[in-house]
């Protein structure tokens, strides 16, 4: 009596672990499979009700109406069960719709066919019932051949379930080997006591041990779940990572076939797989051929590639790395490509953002002449290359003569025009490789490397002939002009560009005393 009474307790209460596990899980649909777990819960809960149902029954009539719909529950007990499993497992990509159907559809057909046993017996012959004592139970059961083929079909979606678990328990971390262990754990009991009742092996049992299978289960799934975080830590599996990533992929064998693609290589490719998969790589994009070449086949490279014409250049991160398998013994290479095309423009922008800048703050903004902050820098590097070459280089510094007198008869905006006139002769007169400055207010400086005083003072006189005969049209008015010049030469082997500079100015202020309009080279030597 006692046990009887624990067998009923047994199978609702397990009921009732499943449903709550299943609730536990649908509120987490979110997370990969919980709602194919939460639904496989439920099918379990309708199996144990409608099997303890059976065992309450007054009847073998009721106990005969109450065997149908548990076959219900345990077929799509089953559904549930492999599609989680393939979802959890990381083999999400097999469940494409066709099979999707295939596995929901086995339970329907299933029914279908149970319900109509009455006409064909091919599932179930004959099942006898009997009380003992308050419970009813079963005698003897004769199969039909579709019920041995159902339970080949269960046996065979178990035995996959349970096969990629332990798969998935052997690659995993630690926290999600104990979840895989518990679901193993929890699947083989109502393996085992389906196995005693469909065959029997128990003489003279009359009430069937997979009710208590099937609550072993529940109370494991409860532990994997709220124990172990079953659907709040799920693991995600390699395969989706590298399916779904944005870098293509490209994995070779040792003699540099292409054995695997992701989808973003395909794309980058555009080829389909079946192009693809076992063609050397050279034969798929033949610009591999260099690259692969100048990696090395142990070795790790990294390069940037442009593909494409002008315009439409695309732009890559290439990284080449050996695949090393067992006993790190090379089994061939992986090719990770990286779109970099938006960063690279970026840079591209940036670096012309930057020289447009840098233009901007070495010349004057109203003639575009060079500023005497680049002739600071300049004159360095100038100075330099003369004493390792052994060159002079000659300055010549030019002032306006009177230019207060233009801007005070014309206005200012005719002085701006005079200046702009006098850049405009100054850049025409000097030869490549010569350097005008505007240096100051209304003074200029030409700067001459590799050129001899002499040639320097021929260059700065045909400057002050050109700006005495040339005509500024300004409005109604014609102005003319003059500058004065001094100039000056710092010879290899002098050290300080400064002393040339304060030559030229000394020669210039001479130049001035002299009457301007004229060229007065320094006194400091008259060399050649």
């Amino acid at each position: 009596m006692f046990w009887q009474i624990a067998y009923i307790v047994i199978i609702f209460s397990a009921a009732l672990i499943s449903i709550g596990v299943a609730i536990f899980a649908l509120h987490r649909q979110i997370q990969t499979g919980a709602g194919l777990f939460g639904g496989m819960m439920l099918a379990v809960a309708e199996w144990l009700i409608t099997s303890g149902c059976v065992s309450l029954s007054q009847t073998p009539e009721q106990a005969r109406w109450w065997v149908d719909p548990r076959y219900f529950g345990l077929t799509v007990m089953l559904a549930f069960f492999i599609t989680f499993i393939l979802q959890y497992s990381g083999h999400g990509k097999w469940l494409t719709k066709p099979r999707l159907i295939f596995f929901f559809s086995v339970p329907l057909v299933t029914q279908l066919i149970i319900e109509t046993n009455s006409f064909h017996h091919l599932f179930l012959v004959s099942v006898g019932f009997s009380r003992d004592g308050n419970l009813m139970g079963i005698d003897s059961v004769v199969y039909g051949p579709l019920f041995w083929v159902h339970t080949v079909y269960s046996y065979l979606l178990v035995l996959v379930g349970i096969f990629l678990t332990a798969q998935m328990a052997v690659r995993s971390f630690r926290i999600y080997k104990r979840q895989a262990l518990l679901m193993i754990f929890g699947i083989i009991p109502p393996l085992l006591t389906s196995v005693i009742d469909a065959f029997l092996l128990i003489p003279g049992l009359k009430h069937p041990l997979s009710p208590i299978g099937f609550a072993v289960m529940g109370l494991l799934f409860a532990v994997a779940m709220f124990w172990q975080k079953m659907l709040e830590i799920v693991p995600v599996a390699r395969d989706t990572v590298i399916e779904s990533m944005s870098d293509a992929m490209i994995v070779l064998d040792s003699h540099d076939k292409v054995v695997d693609i992701n989808p973003a290589a395909r794309q980058f490719l555009l080829l389909e797989t079946t192009q693809i998969i076992g063609l050397p790589i050279k034969d798929v994009f033949r610009p591999w051929s260099e690259l692969l070449f100048q990696s090395g086949t142990d070795s790790f490279s990294e390069s940037e590639i442009c593909l494409g014409s002008k315009g439409n250049e695309k732009f890559y991160d290439l990284r080449i790395s050996p695949l090393l398998i067992q006993k790190k013994k090379l089994g061939g290479r992986i090719i990770i490509l990286r779109d970099i095309t938006q960063r690279k423009q970026s840079e591209i922008q940036l670096k012309a953002l930057q020289e447009q800048c840098y233009e901007q703050s070495i010349h004057d903004p109203l003639t575009g002449l060079y500023n005497r902050r680049f002739f600071s820098e300049s004159i360095l590097r100038e100075a330099g290359k003369a004493a390792r070459e052994q060159k002079p280089i000659s300055i010549a510094i030019i002032d306006i003569d009177y230019f207060k007198q233009v801007n005070d008869s014309y206005g200012h905006e005719a002085g701006d025009m005079a200046l702009i006139h006098l850049a405009g002769i100054f850049s025409k007169l000097t030869r490549v490789g010569d350097y005008v400055f505007r240096y100051g207010g209304e003074e200029f400086l030409i700067m001459m490397p590799e050129t001899s005083l002499t040639a320097a003072t021929q260059i700065a006189e045909r400057c002050r002939q050109h700006v005495e005969n040339s005509i500024l049209n300004y409005t109604d008015s014609q102005i003319s002009m003059t500058i004065s010049i001094g100039v000056a030469c710092l010879l290899p082997g002098e050290l300080g560009y400064e002393t040339a500079v304060k030559a030229a100015d000394a020669a210039l202020y001479r130049a001035k005393e002299k009457g301007r309009n004229c060229v007065v080279v320094s006194e400091t030597g008259n060399r050649t």
